[in-house]
């Protein structure tokens, strides 16, 4: 058995790409820690995460999950139930796609609007037709209360044909939606986000709901848009430009999500954040500056944890080279999570198989000090497929 050891500096290497993910960590919240499976069904050491320090914000609520993973980052009053204003309009885009086909057409009606003046929209006028999939770029990227409101009402006829108000039965089927999600301090009172005092959700329960909202390729594609050209057809017929209206989407490290403003709900935001492969979810609930919050968030974040990617197309940390160096290579790709301390004791060892298996010829083996992190197996360049990692 041949081996070769390293301890290089530490280099992350991030890109922007969903991958398998070996969760390497405590869960903050409730004190667990999960097992991680390496490649053979093992569980390696896990390394003991420190908590943030508590960054300076005026928000209310706040809640910082690695949603690959699903590992609370940090959190205060995360549970506690607070205004949403439109953050809650995720909730609408999804329930409505569920009931209406995308591209479905409906005419927009006086009921429908509005004001301008109070509501954000998407410059919709009565009488235009529009399509499922304009309304849910009409509403998720300028936050279009009028899309909402097309939505609602023709979801709420499609669920019940012919009550007399079909907004309000769309809104019981938010809730209903709501609570088969387990967004236990949530209920909703209308599909726009207006303050209510029966119209409230928590920090956690957004996560929740950003969760499935990242598994709807429409939807999720739709939230990380910067701006869209929408169609819209009837008696006057035209082209309106869609601006997103969270300030942070230009980043290349930014996917979405959803913004919303109320005088009682205050500035909320929903941000989400790449990782190395990580999709980090922020949520700021009653801010005063809903983007100087976040960004301190992410900072304390950034300042205590990394991830690591390991594997194809990433540094994992000078291993990636030795093994090019002898014709050999990953076939797959990890992300750990760790505090920066720890990231910094991170060593690595080739250990080649006596007798090849296919085309696999050993692993690489990844230690934070004597534990185990990560095994990962490592194959011949001139190996056709990709198989599955199994050390």
């Amino acid at each position: 058995m041949l081996k070769l050891n390293r301890h290089p500096q530490l280099h992350l290497h991030t890109l922007f790409a969903v991958a398998r993910v070996v969760l390497l960590c405590a869960v903050l919240a409730v004190g667990l820690t999960p097992a991680v499976a390496d490649s053979r069904g093992a569980t390696p050491s896990t390394p003991v995460l420190a908590q943030v320090t508590p960054p300076p914000v005026s928000a209310a609520g706040v809640l910082v999950v690695d949603l690959t993973t699903g590992v609370e980052i940090y959190g205060s009053n995360a549970d506690t139930p607070l205004s949403p204003a439109s953050t809650m309009k995720i909730v609408t885009a999804m329930v409505a796609s569920s009931i209406l086909g995308p591209d479905e057409e409906f005419t927009v009606q006086e009921g429908d609007i509005l004001d301008p003046t109070v509501f954000s929209n998407m410059q919709l006028q009565p009488g235009d037709v529009v399509s499922v999939r304009t309304l849910l770029h009409g509403v998720l990227i300028p936050s279009g209360a009028d899309a909402a409101m097309v939505l609602a009402r023709e979801a709420g006829n499609r669920l019940e044909p012919g009550t007399p108000d079909p907004v309000g039965r769309f809104v019981a089927e938010m809730n209903s939606w709501a609570a088969g999600q387990g967004m236990t301090n949530s209920h909703f009172t209308n599909p726009v986000g207006t303050d209510d005092p029966q119209h409230y959700t928590s920090a956690r329960d957004l996560v929740r709901a950003t969760r499935v909202l990242q598994r709807d390729w429409l939807l999720a594609k739709i939230v990380a848009m910067d701006a869209y050209v929408a169609d819209i057809g009837g008696p006057n017929a035209r082209q309106v430009e869609l601006f997103n209206s969270n300030q942070l989407i230009a980043r290349d490290d930014v996917f979405g999500v959803k913004t919303g403003t109320e005088e009682i709900a205050g500035q909320c935001l929903i941000t989400g954040f790449w990782r190395g492969d990580n999709q980090i979810i922020t949520v700021v609930l009653g801010s005063v500056d809903r983007y100087a919050d976040t960004q301190a968030v992410m900072d304390a974040v950034d300042g205590t944890y990394r991830w690591l990617a390991l594997g194809v197309d990433a540094v994992s940390l000078g291993a990636s080279d030795a093994l090019a160096a002898q014709g050999l290579t990953f076939k797959n790709r990890r992300t750990v999570l760790m505090t920066a301390e720890q990231a910094e004791r991170i060593s690595w060892e080739i250990v080649l198989d006596n007798e090849p298996r296919g085309d696999r010829r050993g692993v690489v083996i990844f230690r934070l000090d004597e534990r185990v992190v990560a095994r990962m197996s490592i194959y011949s360049v001139s190996s056709g497929a990709i198989e599955p990692d199994a050390a």
